[in-house]
């Protein structure tokens, strides 16, 4: 983190604690329990949010060297990312062109050539078909137009991003706005993945809400987070659709007594970071966890991908240790905190026992969150790929919010556009 950024949220969180106040919305916002469980509109969130939006898939640490390669499935898109041997990360279908055969299960590993398991058609790490087995048997083939297909990519901050829609434009700078420089302040070009752990979990919607607030921490969290971090006092950030939420921690009482320019960088606050629509930083300078939510094939289900990132290795068992003890506390308040009430909501949803979700003035990231998803549901594509040609200037309207859209004629039964998000 920037120090300016730091003094200035440490600074407001010290106000809220003193005062006894949080960051608030104007009022609560009702939500109804339908947009988690329609499946049209389960199905629209895939359509019109993840494969059109720039996704953070990667690290840059997990593909460093040339012929490092991850493999993973992106809502039913089989996706193949690979450092070239010019250094630069490309991301494929990872369908052969013959038939159709995934080239790879999901996995990471080392490659420079992608051969089919059926029929040995191989492609190289541009993507380019470069070997047909039985060439003199099989006929005239123009191997340049069957290579594999090619999707957007950006690679900045030490992150990998994909847009899932093959031609699509993509610009990081125009996408992130301001939590560009937030994330370039880490270096995480520099960092290391330690350990990777999956989870499966509830709706992604239900498991995103949770990201957005620390109403929660003392009564889910009595042993783990709250033993840390406030509850219930929080500041929030908008870029764009993007959030940074900032949390006192107990050590921030300490800064009372030390003139400004003695605060530790970080000292007494504790963030998390979310990078629309589905990941989630909970990182300080000396490493922390990054949380990939991945849709399932249905509204029910997605899977949370956990990364435990640290800007060195451990080089001796102390430092392993305490590394391990912070891996161990992230996943157990995941896995057996966090995942568990997301089940008990999902279990809850379809009982018919509320119609919609309120959310307090004090949740103002969930308020935020679902006015972005209403946002990206309700623009057509030629209008999305167009706004990254708009001068950056056009972006803000002064607040760091979504500016509103000109209206446009809607069905009776389409909902009107929400009022704060701002366009790619």
């Amino acid at each position: 983190m920037r120090r300016s950024e730091y003094i200035a949220l440490a600074e407001r969180l010290l106000a809220h604690v003193t005062n006894g106040t949080t960051d608030s919305a104007e009022s609560v916002k009702h939500i109804p329990v339908r947009n988690y469980l329609d499946p049209f509109r389960w199905q629209r969130e895939m359509d019109q949010i993840f494969r059109r939006l720039p996704l953070l898939l990667a690290l840059s640490c997990e593909l460093r060297h040339p012929g490092d390669y991850k493999a993973i499935d992106v809502v039913s898109v089989p996706l193949l990312m690979v450092r070239g041997e010019d250094g630069a990360v490309r991301a494929f279908i990872r369908t052969c062109s013959h038939r159709g055969t995934l080239l790879t299960e999901e996995g990471k590993g080392q490659c420079d050539r992608f051969t089919c398991p059926y029929h040995g058609w191989t492609f190289d790490d541009r993507g380019a078909l470069v070997g047909i087995a039985g060439r003199h048997k099989f006929g005239e083939v123009d191997g340049a137009s069957r290579g594999l297909v090619e999707l957007p990519l950006a690679e900045r901050a030490g992150l990998v991003f994909v847009r899932l829609t093959p031609g699509a434009p993509i610009d990081l700078e125009r996408y992130l706005g301001e939590m560009l420089p937030e994330l370039e302040s880490f270096d995480f070009q520099n960092w290391h993945l330690y350990q990777q752990n999956e989870l499966p979990t509830s709706n992604w919607k239900v498991a995103h809400d949770g990201y957005l607030e620390g109403y929660h921490f003392s009564v889910l969290h009595p042993n783990t987070i709250a033993k840390q971090v406030m509850n219930n006092i929080m500041t929030y950030d908008a870029y764009g659709p993007h959030q940074r939420v900032g949390f006192p921690t107990y050590r921030i009482h300490g800064l009372r007594d030390k003139p400004q320019q003695d605060w530790d960088l970080e000292e007494g606050i504790s963030v998390v970071r979310t990078v629309f629509p589905n990941v989630s930083f909970a990182v300080s300078r000396q490493g922390g966890m990054m949380s990939q939510l991945l849709p399932g094939p249905t509204p029910e289900v997605s899977r949370t991908i956990q990364n435990h990132i640290y800007p060195r290795l451990p080089v001796n068992d102390g430092e392993r240790a305490r590394i391990d003890a912070s891996v161990k506390l992230f996943m157990y308040a995941v896995e057996k905190e966090d995942n568990w009430v997301c089940s008990q909501i999902q279990r809850g949803l379809a009982s018919g026992g509320n119609q919609d979700f309120v959310f307090g003035k004090n949740e103002l990231g969930l308020h935020r969150l679902h006015d972005a998803i209403d946002y990206y549901l309700n623009i057509s594509s030629e209008e999305l790929f167009k706004q990254t040609h708009l001068q950056k200037d056009s972006l803000l309207n002064g607040q760091g919010e979504l500016p509103l859209e000109p209206e446009r004629e809607r069905s009776p039964a389409e909902p009107a556009r929400p009022a704060q998000v701002r366009e790619l």
